[in-house]
Formats: structure tokens, sequence, C-alpha cells
């Protein structure tokens, strides 16, 4: 009764608790939903601004490079010598990048209004390496704050997405232990009802043992002053891509000042050589850039071209080709660096989980084994009582049998003394004191008949009362083990699946690695050197533009 009473107390204390916690966890899940939501829309809201800014960003690089373009127009018309004949040609060109002047240097825009006034001044070289050199530096800042919004776009949306990710993983953890608090709250509740049940068993046996002992104690008192007395007559129990902006190499490394016409255009001889020497130079680093050298010595210019154009056009591929790897290398790697955090944490939610499910199975087998223990105690003193019975009644049946004998010859011993005294001669002769002595002993064991037959009664009474309590005890707690044994076998279930899900885990965490090893083996040697490779392509692009501007006149015989 005291072990049970105070068990009770302990788990009324914890189904209390446990409501608390459910309560909480509902509260929390509640408030970290709304939270996931939250930053879903704001991931939505990062899109539609970010799909903004490349909107934008694609108009003003548009815009430049049309800039730039339009001042590569105006220096091939220049250098292939047509504004002699077309003054008004190369007028208008002008006059278009005059009206882009909002992205002209102070310096630029008064040079460019000067030779507009006074075309004469000789200034056109200065002019056009200043337009130039104003819009490249537009676009090249228009591409660098690209490059900027870019990565903190990325930055930004990998934040997000690792933010909800690991609120999500909360939600499922924070289930996860509601469901568990709900089923422990009410394993407790049932716990308590079978407590209840087996003290109010243990309080009605030792109610009745206790007033069946008292009675007993005082009958044991008595029997033993009636032996006395006839002696004397007879005998329990778990980079972006820098875009790095390929550098105009060879703007730096040729004679910004436009040669005079008067020393004439370079001869077909020359500008092959040019073309060639462009080539040859850039095809220390491609071979292919170094056989399209040794036909630029041999085929004819229209020939060279077209293949000068196609490899161009195979090199931007390339280009494209090396962005994307990049880009897909990267989301690869984040993705597969995600998952596999994501993947640690379920496996440590998992382990924690496994952890408790075994403390949970340990404690239900401990109290089965305390169970059993008190059956086994119970079923014993059931056989013990039954045994004591036993002997109790054979005592019975011996004293019963005695005291009969006893009388019998008592009064066998009275017939044969009233024989004696009732005769006429010897009415005279005193008979009355041996005479009531017989009757008195007589009496005596016929009382002690009676007691006997009494005790037994009621012995045979508690036998069947202490029988009948026992039995209901032992069906109590026959209950309670089968409520524990099934609380066991749940256990057991949800450990076999924890430990499965355990296992699965680890496995698809293996093959993340064994994936994050096969992408840094695919992947590693490209991100490294790709701001290399990137700049030797470009280097190798301007080589066939400048090889190609060679072949088509647009350079002239440096002194």
């Amino acid at each position: 009764m005291e072990d049970g009473t105070k068990k009770i107390k302990e788990l009324e204390g914890k189904v209390s608790s446990l409501s608390a916690l459910g309560s909480r966890l509902v509260i929390e899940v509640k408030n970290t939903e709304a939270d996931i939501k939250k930053a879903e829309e704001g991931m939505d809201e990062a899109m539609m601004l970010r799909k903004k800014e490349v909107a934008k960003f694609q108009e003003e690089e548009k815009d430049q490079l049309n800039n730039v373009n339009a001042v590569h127009s105006a220096q091939s018309t220049i250098g292939a010598g047509s504004f002699l004949q077309k003054p008004d040609a190369l007028s208008q060109k002008l006059k278009a990048l005059y009206d882009r002047g909002d992205k002209l240097s102070t310096e630029s825009s008064a040079k460019l209004t000067n030779f507009l006034q006074n075309p004469g001044t000789g200034e056109i070289e200065g002019v056009m390496q200043g337009l130039e050199s104003d819009f490249s530096a537009e676009l090249k800042h228009v591409r660098e704050e690209e490059a900027k919004h870019k990565t903190d776009y990325e930055t930004l949306m990998k934040a997000k997405r690792e933010e909800i990710d690991a609120m999500k993983i909360q939600v499922a953890s924070k289930k996860e232990q509601q469901s568990t608090a709900d089923e422990d709250r009410v394993q407790a509740k049932q716990d308590i009802k079978d407590l209840n049940e087996e003290v109010g068993a243990a309080a009605a046996l030792a109610k009745e043992v206790k007033e069946k002992c008292f009675g007993k104690e005082k009958e044991w008192e008595q029997r033993q002053k009636t032996r006395a007395s006839e002696t004397e007559a007879v005998v329990k129990a778990i980079e972006v891509l820098s875009n790095d902006d390929a550098k105009d190499v060879f703007s730096k490394t040729m004679n910004p000042a436009f040669l005079q016409l008067s020393e004439g255009v370079a001869s077909e001889d020359v500008r092959r050589a040019n073309a060639a020497a462009v080539l040859s130079e850039a095809g220390k680093k491609d071979s292919r850039l170094a056989t399209l050298a040794l036909e630029a010595k041999l085929d004819g210019f229209e020939l060279v071209k077209e293949k000068v154009d196609l490899m161009g056009a195979a090199l931007k591929k390339e280009q494209a080709d090396e962005v994307r790897k990049k880009e897909y290398c990267l989301e690869e790697l984040n993705e597969n660096r995600m998952d596999t955090e994501k993947k640690q944490r379920s496996d440590e939610v998992l382990t924690a989980k496994q952890d408790q499910l075994k403390m949970k199975l340990a404690d239900a087998v401990e109290q089965m084994k305390a169970l059993e223990t008190d059956i086994a105690e119970m079923k014993k003193q059931q056989k013990l009582s039954a045994q004591n019975r036993e002997k109790e009644n054979a005592e019975f049946q011996r004293v019963v049998q005695e005291q009969r004998q006893t009388q019998d010859l008592l009064k066998k011993a009275l017939t044969v003394l009233g024989e004696f005294y009732n005769k006429p001669a010897l009415i005279q002769v005193p008979s009355n004191g041996v005479m009531l002595m017989l009757q008195q002993l007589i009496a005596d064991a016929k009382e002690m008949e009676t007691e006997s037959v009494y005790a037994e009664r009621e012995s045979q009474q508690d036998y069947e009362a202490f029988g009948k309590d026992t039995t209901a005890s032992i069906e109590t707690k026959s209950k309670a083990m089968t409520d524990k044994a099934e609380e066991k076998a749940k256990a057991e279930s949800n450990l076999v699946m924890t430990r499965e899900s355990k296992e699965g885990v680890e496995a698809e965490t293996e093959k993340l690695q064994d994936t994050a090893i096969q992408l840094h083996e695919t992947c590693d040697w490209s991100l490294q050197n790709f701001d290399a490779r990137q700049k030797a392509r470009s280097d190798e692009m301007e080589a066939l533009k400048q090889a190609k501007s060679y072949l088509s006149g647009a350079k002239l015989l440096q002194k």
C-alpha cells in the first residue's frame, strides 16, 4: 500500500508535467509553422525583387554594350579611312554617342562636344579613347553591381533555406516529442488506475486481516486458558561568377594613337603576319589557335575569318559551358551539404528517441519483474495458507474426536455410578459429589467440542476470505502485468522502427558523403581554376577579335 501510494503520487506529478509539456509543444509547433510561412513569403518576395534587378541589369548591360559597339563601329570607320570620303557618317555616329553622354566623364564629354563643333581640330583619337574608356568602365561597373546583387541574393536565399529547413526539423521533432508525451501520459494514467486497484485490493485485505487477527488473538488467549484447564482435569514485489569581365588584353598593349593616314594602310602581307602573330601568341595556351595561326599564313582572308568566327563561337560556348558547370557544381555541393546536415540532425533526433525508448523498455521490464515477484509471492502465500488450513483441520478433527471419546467414557462412567448409587439399599450413601463432578466433566468436554467446531468454521471462513482477496490481488496485478506487457511490446516495436529509421538515415548520410566525394572529384579542379580558365579563354577570344581586325584592315601597321 505504501509503495503503491508513493508511486501514484509520482505518476500524478508525471501526468501533470506531461500535460504541460504537450500544451507547450502545441503552441511552439504553431508558432514555428507561422515562422516558416513568414520565411517562405520572404523568399517569394526576394525572388520577385531579384527578377526585377536582373531585368534592370540586362537592360543596362544591353545599353552599355550598344555604347561600346557604337564606339568600335566609329573606330572601324576611322580605321578604314572611309570618314574622309563620308565625314557625315562619322559625325552621325559621334552625335549618337554624344546622345549617350549621361555615362561620359566631364573630360570625354567636353572633348566630344569640341570635336563636333570643330571637326578639324584633329583630336579624334583622344575623343574615341575617352569614349571607349568611359563606356567600358560603366559596363564593368554595371556587371560588378550585378555580381554583387547576385551574391547577396544567393547568400540570402541560402540562409533562408537553411533557416526554413532547421525550423521544419524543429517542427517534426516537437511533434514527435508531443506524440511521445501523449503516449506517456496515457500510459501513466493507466498505471495510476492499475495501482489504485492494487492499493484498494491491498487495503481491503489489510483491513480484513486486521479484523480477523484481532479476533483470533482473543480466541487464542481463551483457548490457551481452556487448554490449561483441560490439562488439569484430563490432558506473508536519437562567384558568383565574378564574371571577371575579360579585360581587354590588347587594348593596353596596342599603341592607342592612330597612325597618320599619310603613312598608308598596312599591306596584305603585313596584316596577315600581324593576325598570325596574335594567334600564335594565344596558341601557346590553346593548340587550336596555333593551328589557326598557321592557316592565317596560308589560306585566304575570308576563309581564315570564317574559321576565326567559328573558333570564337566555340570558345564562347566553352565559356558558357564552364559557367554552367560551375553553377551546377556549387548548387550540387551546397545541396549535398544541406542534405547531409539535415540527415545528421535527423540521426541525432533518432538517437535521442532510441535512448528514450530503451529507458522506457527497461522500466517496463523492471516493473514486470516486480509484478511477477508479487504474483509469485501471493501464490506462495495461497499455497502456504492451504497447507496451514489442512493442518488446522486435521487438528480440529483430532480434538473433536478426543472430546467425543471423552464424553462417551464419562457418560459410561456416570451410568455405572448411577446404577450403583441408585440401588434402594444405598439410598443413604452420599453420591452427589462424584456424580456432579462427572456431569461437569461431560459438560466441559461438550463445550470444548462446541468451541472447536466454531473455531474450525471461523478458520475455514478466514481461509476462504484470504483466498478470495489474494486471488483478486493476483488478478489486479496480472492485469497490470498485461498493460505493462503491451507497453513493453509497443516500446520494442517503436525501438525497432526507430533503429531501422536510424540505419536508413545513416545509409543515406553515407550515400551523400560518397556523392560529395564524387562531386569534389568532378568539380574541385574546375572551381579552383575557373577564374584563370575564364580569363585565358577571354584572352583567346580577344586574340581572335584582334586577328579578325587585322584581316579586315581595321588595324593599321604600327610604327
